[in-house]
């Protein structure tokens, strides 16, 4: 059972909890993000894609939920 996390508008724009790995060889990382609203957005980044502007991994997704967020792409390595 997860924690709920509160969302801290001053914060906003910073990391709200700590990085969840998952996916195929730790292709993808999960990880809730302070906004200047009401409550935190989910970000998920893929290792296997580089963000054109800062050249770190993508920002593939941004969802109000976790489970959205991490919808629909592989959540264990299949051996």
């Amino acid at each position: 059972m997860q924690t709920e996390i509160m969302n801290v508008p001053s914060k906003a724009g910073q990391k709200a909890g700590a990085y969840e790995i998952f996916g195929a060889f730790a292709r993808y990382a999960v990880f809730p993000v302070h906004t200047r609203f009401d409550a935190i957005e989910w970000f998920v980044v893929d290792s296997e894609r580089e963000d054109p502007v800062c050249g770190g991994m993508a920002i593939i997704r941004q969802e109000p939920t976790r489970e959205l967020a991490m919808a629909g792409l592989e959540v264990t390595c299949h051996a």
